[in-house]
């Protein structure tokens, strides 16, 4: 896939360009995702049934690694490169801890907003939104993250909750959808639990995805990002996407 041209987007066209991502980087995608969820499908296959539900409390700090993961390889295919899934692993292992640091402030962040009313919660959630993007694409300590994130949102706040809307949507009826399929062959707790592991293996990495094109969105109307990378692609003598 090349790289796509750099330009503000709508709702649909960010959509539409997360999924263009997620099939020319499919590869990488889930062999990331998959590397990071191996360890809970084990403990799926070998732990007494009454612990599953633990199992599946902790299976959300890997989701969590192999989102950051999937950040990496959504960045560098939307900038027209490519990035192997072991390498965004270890890119991810380098940087667990300001990763880990981000998702606990996110959570604390919409946890507090939702308890105290609706609203503050979904402000909090489209404020962080960008937080993994802000770590893992530039660098930025968990705290720095938040405010990267508050700063790119601001201003564009019901564009980002749209967008996380309808990725929600989509992803839940895809998630449904194939768990009521797959319910009629497997009926076991244990076995259920395992294909439900496998099927976000293949789902999950699209939030992580749309978050990343809609991270260069705001980067493009709020900063301009697009003539800078422009101007850089030219003064290299790389040709530009129209």
């Amino acid at each position: 896939m090349n790289a796509p041209a750099l330009r503000v987007r709508s709702i649909g066209e960010i959509l539409d360009m997360a999924f263009q991502l997620y099939r020319a980087h499919m590869v990488p995608i889930v062999t990331a995702t998959g590397l990071f969820i191996l360890p809970i499908l084990l403990l799926q296959v070998v732990v007494p049934e009454e612990f599953l539900s633990v199992v599946d409390r902790v299976s959300n700090i890997f989701f969590m690694a192999a989102s950051a993961a999937v950040v990496l390889i959504a960045s560098e295919g939307y900038m027209g490169r490519q990035l192997d899934g072991v390498t965004a692993v270890k890119r991810v292992n380098g940087r667990f801890m300001s990763v880990w640091g981000a998702a606990i402030i996110q959570g604390l962040m919409i946890g507090i907003g939702l308890l105290l009313l609706v609203i503050p919660g979904l402000i909090a959630a489209a404020w962080t939104f960008g937080m993994q993007q802000a770590v893992m694409i530039e660098g930025r300590k968990a705290n720095d993250s938040f405010e990267r994130s508050r700063d790119l949102a601001r201003g564009n706040l019901m564009h980002v909750l749209l967008t996380a809307v309808m990725t929600l949507v989509i992803t839940f009826v895809a998630v449904i959808g194939v768990m009521v399929v797959l319910g009629y062959v497997f009926t076991g707790t244990r076995s259920l639990n395992i294909v439900s592991t496998l099927v976000m293996i293949l789902l999950n990495p699209l939030a992580a995805v749309v978050n990343t094109v809609l991270y260069y969105d705001l980067r493009i109307r709020k900063e301009g990002y697009d003539v800078q990378v422009y101007t850089e692609r030219m003064d290299a003598g790389v040709p530009v996407a129209g």
